[in-house]
């Protein structure tokens, strides 16, 4: 599954949780968890957009693994309550995949 085909109901089934039985502010807040789940993988991976191309012609759909890490992400950040990721406790599977990726650490790839 591609980063853009991750619905609401991919994240719930992801963090077992009913739709039924979460208020609209649990909701709202686990579609705030996934931007905040794909704003740190661009970070981390210098990919830019998600489904078009960025300035290096990459972007986080052509890596379904990525899709993982943003479902662990998700879930960390929903089971701690925490509202950002300490580097030193991400997750060892989405830090793995994650240091396959990080093309902004790559000389001349500044962009």
């Amino acid at each position: 599954m591609k980063i853009s085909q991750l619905t609401l109901q991919n994240l719930l089934v992801h963090l077992n949780e009913e739709e039924e039985a979460l208020s609209e502010d649990e909701i709202s807040y686990i579609n705030s968890l996934k931007e905040a789940a794909i704003s740190y993988v661009k970070g981390q991976t210098g990919i830019k957009e998600i489904d078009t191309e960025d300035d290096n012609g990459r972007k986080l759909d052509d890596y379904e693994d990525l899709t993982t890490v943003v479902l662990v992400l998700v879930a960390d950040m929903y089971d701690n309550r925490q509202y950002s990721v300490d580097k030193s406790s991400v997750n060892k599977v989405a830090e793995s995949i994650l240091g396959l990726y990080r093309f902004n650490l790559v000389p001349g790839e500044s962009k």
